[in-house]
């Protein structure tokens, strides 16, 4: 139903409305048995809402007489029949009706009489968090009607009111439809400026237009705007179809993110993007006790994208002409890329936590331990009974708890037991295996935990059910912790891999070389961002980029340049070498990642920035620390060359920062420096304290001399003044 007029009408009832008698007076004023017609309260597209009294029950009511044209009469007849069946819904914001009268040429809708306001006439004065109030008391309604299988059809301001009592009421139910009937048209029969997008374009009216009006109601009540009314102008239909609201916090700041996000998620152009009345209303109740709203965060996509791809155009721009860093450029687009991904509710995504969450996050993480503690590391201290046991009944416990909860509506929860169950069925399974499958050879030297009587293919076969099982859920639920779950089962699905080809007896190099192998889940990685889902591949990526700082460590440490035939004869030395040298491959590795198109690489190139100096510095300040003089020794060619190297490594520090800043390349060339300043006594090259006096005068002047460089460049000279050339001689 259309309502042809928006204001609100007084009722004022005149001389002729005060009897039953004076009704006949006036034919334009129907006459229903038993009921007395005191005044017009409004009228609508289907009608007139009179104010009456039912002389039965002695109460007052509001009557709807439905227009009597025959072009309207299948229409009446089915409002008249969903008025009968939205009479039957029991809730205290649906307005109650009493029951449909009729008389010879006339039929109407007996219902409640409400003295109120409606919410377009208070919401100018209302704070947001009230306005999260009344608007959760209709989609409290809103729930309780759609699963009677009852839509409204005609959300809006108009049709909500709001008492003296501060109770919700919602009128007009008897425009509503049944969601099963066939006879439901496909027409647009609300107000078009508070109509869903499908509605407008022929669709069938569904819940989620329900949704939809409700948001725009909410939108409306939080600005005072409509979202698609563009320069002041009424929204029209084509605004609508484009699919780009106003942000309301364009148009006031003070209404909070979340709360943004609760309006932006019902004005989602897609149907099957919208929240449900019941995730609308347990969102609103969020809000309104200050905690974070659980909507996926992709719901909003739709009206951010536009807005990002124009940003991204101009962050690209700023990075060309040198206005911004690439770094910079890279946490924009970083997070511009998670809005338009669509993150889960994780809080590794959303980086806000509940304070309830926390204890049911730590008591889970417990329960997980305490699986492991019995099933691998305390397994000879309990009854062998007890060491599976209590592991299957802690994973069947956790296994039954995701199943419950996830048709909830704590999002950020479905996850959490589902991943606790996938983390405790690895110990779960170890034990079950190593007590009625394996049995570890207790003498082998390749046997990582034989004395607590566990096989290396146990623990493969239970990380890789795991692995299996956590992405299965990854790919049905689309939770990006379960891509950490898996990345982790990877590494240690590896990890025992390697074991059961005899890591613990291979050399430290071929060990370095097992651990490298691991940043094989790369591959992983790269396969999610070929499928468009990049999010799902950071684990991989970051547990390839630890595996491969780790593996370069032991390599080093093994030491490198043994295995390459390079031994300088000190141990000590060559680790320092061959630690350098490994940071020089992570040095090799930032560069090439830092220039690659993917994001996600460029991120990681951050950490291999960070770590290589430590190699670097650190090896060749461990390796020139070794090779000083002891006692009254020559100085050894290879002390000058650590010495050298440190020095080298100094320089090539100081000259990426100056090609393009890094502030981890300028700490490395300030810690290198100062250690070699340090080093440089411990070798005799000179007295102690000339050499610290010839540093001081040095540095200073050096110092000096490059400020005075800078103030000269930096003046410029000032051009004579020239006579203004003639554009004409006439």
């Amino acid at each position: 139903m259309s309502h042809q007029e928006d204001e609100t009408v007084e009722f004022t009832p005149s001389p002729s409305d005060k009897s039953q008698g004076n009704q006949k007076l006036n034919p334009q004023i129907p006459i229903f048995k038993g009921y007395k017609i005191e005044g017009e309260l409004g009228r609508g597209g289907l009608g007139v809402v009179y104010r009456g009294i039912d002389l039965t029950l002695n109460r007052p009511v509001a009557i709807k007489v439905l227009r009597a044209d025959e072009s309207t009469v299948d229409q009446r007849n089915q409002i008249l029949n969903e008025a009968r069946k939205a009479a039957a819904l029991d809730d205290r914001c649906i307005v109650t009706v009493y029951g449909v009268i009729e008389n010879e040429s006339h039929s109407a809708i007996v219902m409640e009489l409400i003295d109120g306001h409606e919410l377009q006439n208070v919401s100018a004065v209302l704070e947001p968090k009230q306005i999260a109030k009344i608007v959760s008391e209709v989609a409290r309604a809103l729930k309780a009607a759609h699963h009677a299988g009852i839509l409204h059809r005609d959300i809006k301001p108009q049709n909500v009111i709001v008492t003296p009592a501060h109770e919700v009421r919602i009128l007009d139910f008897g425009l509503s439809i049944h969601i099963s009937d066939k006879t439901e048209s496909s027409s647009c029969s609300g107000t078009v400026s508070y109509s869903a997008p499908e509605l407008l374009q022929g669709g069938a009216p569904s819940t989620q237009s329900d949704i939809y009006s409700l948001g725009v109601l909410m939108h409306e009540a939080l600005t005072g705007r409509h979202p698609f009314s563009k320069l002041g102008k009424p929204p029209t239909v084509s605004s609508i179809l484009a699919g780009d609201p106003t942000l309301p916090r364009e148009i006031k700041p003070q209404i909070s993110p979340d709360f943004e996000k609760v309006v932006l998620a019902c004005l989602s152009f897609k149907p099957t993007k919208r929240p449900s009345a019941e995730e609308v209303h347990q969102a609103l109740l969020q809000i309104l006790i200050d905690k974070p709203v659980q909507l996926k965060a992709g719901k909003v996509q739709d009206h951010v994208l536009n807005r990002i791809e124009e940003h991204v155009e101009t962050i690209e721009k700023w990075f060309d002409l040198g206005m911004i860093q690439g770094q910079s450029r890279d946490a924009l687009r970083w997070d511009y890329r998670k809005v338009l991904e669509g993150d889960d509710t994780w809080p590794t995504e959303t980086r806000k936590i509940q304070a309830g969450e926390i204890g049911l996050y730590l008591c889970v993480w417990l329960a997980v331990v305490t699986a492991a503690l019995s099933g691998i590391f305390y397994r000879e201290k309990v009854s062998e009974v007890f060491s599976w046991t209590l592991p299957l009944f802690i994973a069947t416990t956790l296994g039954l708890s995701s199943y419950l909860v996830q048709y909830t509506t704590q999002q950020r929860i479905r996850p959490l037991f589902a991943s606790g169950f996938i983390l405790s069925l690895v110990p779960t399974l170890i034990s079950i295996l190593s007590n009625f499958v394996w049995n570890p050879n207790v003498n082998s030297k390749i046997e990582l935990f034989s004395k607590h009587g566990i096989a290396n293919k146990s623990m493969f076969t239970a990380g890789i059910l795991s692995l299996i099982v956590s992405v299965i859920r990854l790919n049905q639920t689309g939770h990006s912790f379960y891509a950490w779950v898996s990345a982790a089962l990877l590494t240690f699905s590896h990890g025992s891999l390697l074991l059961m080809l005899g890591f613990l007896d291979w050399s430290a190099a071929g060990q370095a070389f097992g651990i490298l192998s691991m940043s094989i889940s790369w591959l992983s990685g790269l396969a999610f961002e070929s499928m468009n889902k990049p999010r799902f591949g950071r684990p991989f990526h970051w547990t390839g980029s630890l595996a491969l700082i780790i593996g370069l460590f032991m390599f080093g440490m093994s030491p490198a340049l043994n295995w390459l035939g390079l031994s300088t004869g000190n141990l000590s030395i060559d680790k320092g070498w061959s630690l350098a040298l490994c940071g020089m491959v992570l040095l090799l590795s930032s560069t090439i990642l830092s220039r690659d198109f993917r994001l996600e690489r460029r991120r990681i190139a951050l950490i291999h920035e960070w770590m290589n100096p430590f190699f670097i510095i650190g090896g060749l300040g461990m390796a020139a620390n070794h090779a000083i003089p002891k006692g009254n020794n020559d100085i050894s060619s290879i002390g000058i060359f650590s010495l050298l190297f440190l020095f080298a490594s100094i320089a090539i520090y100081v000259t990426l920062t100056s090609l393009n800043w890094r502030a981890r390349y300028m700490l490395a060339a300030l810690s290198g420096s100062a250690f070699l300043l340090q080093l440089i006594p411990d070798f005799h090259f000179y007295q102690t304290q000339t050499y610290l006096g010839g540093c001081a005068v040095i540095s200073l002047a050096i110092a000096l001399f490059s400020y005075m460089k800078m103030e000269l460049s930096g003046k410029q000279k000032v051009p004579k003044k020239t006579k203004a050339v003639r554009l004409r001689d006439d």
